[in-house]
């Protein structure tokens, strides 16, 4: 393997170490109980969280993408997940807000467990995986640009929640497949 892909799987490693598999089974439950899912997130966050609730949508759940113009209202039976690196990425942390006005659980998904916007959440789930030059508590320093590293760890760990709602709702890849699209 290349010295790069060596790198980069060493510091993910060391993020999601840290990361319990009652995370994962809790956001599965979350998930299995809300009505629907929105998902929200800016920029490259916002592209895994896209993945994600494609996912969901292949699963058989109703998800969102929040940012989209076909997105209905959501409620009070609803679930939030929003997705910001930061915790501060205005954009994402309004329709946040938005959510939790309406009693929408929430949950908050970010590099920063002292974001402002904390209190707002339902469940904040801290990915420790801030931008470089700072290390993260394993003495890890990320040599990647920005927030690649907690980009790569969000889609692992929303991935791994999709491996766990396999399991839970006993959906397989191709009872999945036969959910995506045919319009590529």
């Amino acid at each position: 393997m290349n010295p790069w892909s060596q790198r980069v799987l060493r510091e993910l490693d060391a993020v999601l170490r840290q990361v319990p598999e009652e995370v994962i089974a809790g956001l599965a439950n979350l998930l299995v109980a809300a009505k629907r899912v929105f998902v929200a997130g800016e920029g490259r966050s916002g592209l895994m969280g896209k993945a994600f609730a494609s996912r969901l949508v292949h699963l058989g759940l109703r998800a969102h993408d929040a940012s989209e113009i076909t997105c209905p209202r959501i409620g009070p039976e609803d679930l939030m997940i929003a997705c910001s690196g930061s915790g501060e990425t205005r954009t994402t942390l309004e329709k946040m807000l938005s959510a939790h006005e309406v009693d929408a659980k929430v949950v908050l998904i970010t590099a920063n467990p002292d974001t402002r916007f904390g209190d707002a959440a339902d469940i904040l789930l801290h990915l420790p995986a801030p931008p470089a030059p700072e290390r993260i508590s394993r003495g890890v320093a990320s040599s990647q640009p920005q927030r690649s590293l907690f980009e790569q760890a969000l889609l692992i760990v929303l991935d791994s929640t999709v491996l766990r709602l396999m399991e839970k709702l006993k959906v397989g890849r191709d009872e999945m497949q036969k959910r995506h699209t045919n319009l590529e």
